[in-house]
């Protein structure tokens, strides 16, 4: 990897048809004089029509043609040049969306089965009925297959047309479609070449078209068969994305031939890696990337659990900075708070009947057994199968009640994503070994009476023990305790565990509360030796919160008297709008911190957000069965409180003193991110203040002519005190946010990998612990303040009592205000942040 690759900043742009190549280039002008080096794109190959994503990719041999196509790419790319800027993709090689007949792979296979050239590119258990071809499930009926063509029309024979006759047959349902294979038509007793009468046939005869069915190479099914009896790997629970192989080789140059051309070609810098955790196996796969793309700068989305290294042996340059935005939010948060914040959510739900809500390891484990029973099953079950072919290898005696209930223990259990054993090679690392032993060990304390079983499957798992099938089921194993947690906690506990939601995060620890400076120095000293080129990231287009969001929440942290009495005010104010079942007092008290942290916010965002929220909580909602009654009464509950001037009067009073506080905070937590080790990135529009939610609330659009016109007069008269007078709208923010992203690219090598150490510097005097200062490279410093109620909540209220900061010698000048600190001596931090809530330092010879 050529270090001149490796951004000095970042900015993710969401693309979708809403939002083009054409729309990106228009914003290159500003976001080049914003400061960064990297425009970092949202999946940019041909998705599924409409996608508003783009990680639906059905052709990955090709760019988007909903957002400009080879040439809307190519002039995007001109625009970057033509202002000093490159591009990072971010490519999905786990797996590509099934829109048929949008997907040429899929449709392939799903006209001719396993002989298809595209069949070994799909993760396909082949099943077959009878005396019928192999068939995969197709699980995308609004009903079941009889009750369609017996009571509806809305599934069909039609024929698109084309030089090859029987090729253009195709099975339509609604906007999807699906090809006919060869030769079955004929055994249905209909003339192929004679297109009208062939469709007029199959629209009389339903029942012929039912036989025409079962003889291909798929089995239409209603939706709701999915999870129990699909027999494809998909993304998580989402069938409607596939898993492909990229372990084979022909598959991995297939996926990833548009992206290396772009990268060989020097259109592309940067890569991206959506979901590692779902390839066969990780570190091959990264090997042979870096082998294909050897100056790239490639990040991975990998989520690590707390104290978990990310693997040495991957040749990357880092993750996609999960773990940052977790360690920088607890420095704003007070950890002696943890205690009432913990009773006051146990007596919020108590009111539910929930006496465990507060039981974060229960609710975690309980949630991981609803993923197994009800959304996983098919997966579950494939590998309850080999286990138990295992066992009966290995002489275990053991039923397969005893067996399954040992696997499921211990995927339960799992305390990370997954390992990276590579069973074929036998190679087990150190970190897996504790891993596994951790997940045994958890699941033997719960479940004694599986103790042979689970000698076996620690054995297995470890390598330690042989037989047919054994590469597979722990290669299988690891492909699947990442979706179970990823769906039981990400996807479920973050929404129901909700004591105080600022630090239900991606990667975070809900039950933890707050970071001590020290260790968030030790983590960016680890990053700055050994993944210097690791992003850094407050808001993604994944997080459940925005960084300002989580901002504004962290300073109820230091006022936990004042949120308990905010909460019982507001039990009771809203108890009006309550209806005659719900919603839960659990949801109340969500709402609350939802409406203080993305005020001011509509009654349609705020509704929307809140049905999702129950919806992923799956206690009182649920994405596969709706209560209907229950969301009504949350939307009619939200839409209530929205409306009642008395509750929107003393929520306001709350937020007067909340905003200023979250504002602060939200300055030092920029500032901290675009100056730590690693590589800063901005998720659009979030240079200034942005109070989005859950996506799709964070992929609304981004007025830039209105950040445009903000920077162009900042940049004109950027005094402090007019970046005080304008807080309101984040003026100071896009000045923190420019001001460091061009000290960045003025002096890269104070923050690179060889020449950009890292030192702490520590405060002196009664508020030392309100403060978090380092300098990079010995060329620049940082100094941003934490806990800032404790000072005196609003910037004009501080107190410092004489508490002080000693730069290195020499002579500093912020870049933010132009004010000079001298070095070598203890100076007052009233002195040091005496215009300007944040500084940002430098040495004089380098200004």
């Amino acid at each position: 990897m050529s270090a001149s690759r490796v951004p000095t900043g970042t900015y993710r742009l969401q693309l979708h048809p809403g939002f083009t190549f054409a729309d990106a280039a228009d914003e290159v002008a500003y976001l080049a004089e914003l400061g960064v080096s990297h425009l970092y794109l949202s999946p940019a190959l041909q998705s599924a029509p409409g996608s508003t994503h783009g990680y639906d990719v059905v052709d990955p041999t090709r760019l988007n043609d909903d957002l400009g196509g080879d040439e809307g790419f190519a002039a995007l790319a001109r625009a970057c040049r033509g202002h000093g800027l490159r591009l990072v993709l971010d490519l999905v090689p786990n797996h590509v969306g099934l829109s048929s007949p949008h997907n040429p792979w899929w449709w392939d296979v799903l006209r001719h089965g396993p002989d298809s050239r595209y069949a070994g590119h799909f993760d396909i258990r082949w099943q077959a009925r009878g005396d019928g071809p192999p068939q995969v499930l197709l699980p995308q009926l609004g009903q079941p297959l009889e009750v369609e063509l017996a009571e509806a029309d809305d599934l069909r024979l039609a024929h698109a047309g084309g030089d090859d006759v029987e090729a253009g047959y195709r099975i339509v349902y609604h906007e999807h479609a699906w090809p006919v294979r060869p030769g079955s038509l004929a055994e249905a007793g209909a003339d192929p070449d004679d297109v009208a009468g062939t469709l007029a046939a199959f629209e009389v005869d339903r029942g012929r078209l039912f036989t025409l069915l079962l003889g291909q190479h798929y089995r239409l099914v209603h939706w709701q068969r999915a999870n129990t009896e699909l027999n494809y790997r998909r993304f998580f629970d989402i069938t409607t994305l596939g898993g492909v192989r990229v372990e084979d080789e022909q598959v991995f140059a297939d996926v990833h031939r548009k992206a290396l051309e772009l990268v060989a070609d020097g259109v592309v810098d940067g890569l991206r890696i959506d979901h590692p955790d779902g390839l066969y196996d990780p570190t091959d796969y990264f090997r042979r990337l870096r082998e294909v793309a050897p100056d790239a700068w490639i990040v991975v989305e990998k989520i690590l659990e707390a104290g978990e290294p990310l693997r040495r042996d991957w040749p990357v340059d880092g993750t996609t900075g999960y773990e940052f935005a977790n360690s920088v939010l607890g420095l704003f948060l007070d950890p002696s708070a943890a205690g009432l914040l913990d009773d006051v959510y146990r007596q919020v739900a108590g009111r539910d009947g929930d006496p465990g809500a507060a039981d974060y390891g229960a609710i975690v484990e309980a949630a991981k057994h609803r993923v197994l029973d009800r959304l996983l099953v098919s997966e579950f079950r494939a590998l309850c199968g080999a286990f138990a072919d295992l066992a009966h290898q290995a002489g275990v005696v053991a039923d397969e009640q005893e067996l399954s209930a040992a696997l499921r223990a211990v995927v339960v259990a799992f305390p990370v994503y997954r390992t990276y054993v590579r069973a074929e090679l036998l190679e087990v690392g150190e970190r897996d070994r504790h891993d596994v032993r951790e997940a045994v060990a958890r699941a033997r304390a719960r479940h004694p009476e599986l103790d042979e079983a689970l000698d076996l499957l620690q054995e297995l798992l470890l390598v330690e023990q042989v037989g047919v099938g054994a590469t597979d089921f722990v290669m299988r194993f690891q492909q699947l305790t990442g979706p179970v947690m990823a769906k039981g906690v990400e996807d479920t506990v973050f929404y129901r565990y909700l004591r105080f939601v600022a630090v239900n995060e991606v990667g975070g620890d809900p039950s933890h509360l707050g970071t001590e400076p020290a260790t968030f120095h030790e983590a960016n000293r680890r990053r700055q030796r050994d993944w210097p080129g690791s992003m850094l990231t407050t808001s993604t287009h994944d997080t459940k919160r925005s960084e300002d969001v989580r901002a504004r929440l962290a300073p109820l942290t230091e006022a936990p008297d004042v949120w308990v009495q905010t909460v019982e005010e507001w039990l009771s104010l809203t108890a009006r709008h309550r209806g005659a079942t719900g919603p839960a007092a659990v949801h109340e008290y969500l709402t609350l911190q939802t409406l203080l942290g993305a005020w001011p916010i509509t009654a349609e965002r705020a509704v929307e957000y809140l049905r999702k929220a129950a919806r992923e909580g799956k206690q009182y909602s649920d994405w596969i069965e709706t209560d209907e009654r229950y969301e009504a009464e949350l939307e009619a509950y939200v839409r209530g409180v929205l409306a009642d001037e008395e509750i929107v009067t003393t929520l306001e009073a709350l937020l007067d003193r909340l905003r200023p506080a979250g504002w602060l905070t939200s300055l030092a937590q920029t500032l901290l991110k675009l100056t730590s080790p690693g590589v800063p990135d901005v998720y659009q529009g979030c240079e200034l203040w942005d109070l989005s939610l859950v996506d799709p609330d964070n992929r609304r659009p981004v007025d830039f002519d209105h950040r445009r016109e903000i920077l162009k007069e900042l940049q004109a008269d950027a005094h402090p005190i007019e970046l005080l007078a304008r807080m309101d709208e984040g003026a100071s923010k896009l000045w923190v946010t420019h001001r460091a992203l061009q000290v960045r690219k003025r002096l890269p090598e104070a923050f690179g990998a060889g020449s950009g150490d890292y030192e702490p510097r520590y405060a002196s005097g009664p508020r030392e612990d309100h403060v978090v200062a380092f300098v990079r490279g010995g060329r620049v410093a940082t100094v941003a303040p934490r806990l800032v109620l404790g000072l005196g909540g609003r910037f004009a209220d501080w107190d410092w009592h004489g508490t002080t900061l000693q730069l290195p010698d020499g002579t500093w000048r912020c870049d933010l205000t132009g004010q000079v600190v001298p070095g070598g001596r203890p100076v007052a931090m009233a002195d040091i942040l005496t215009a300007f809530p944040v500084a940002l330092l430098v040495r004089d010879e380098d200004h």
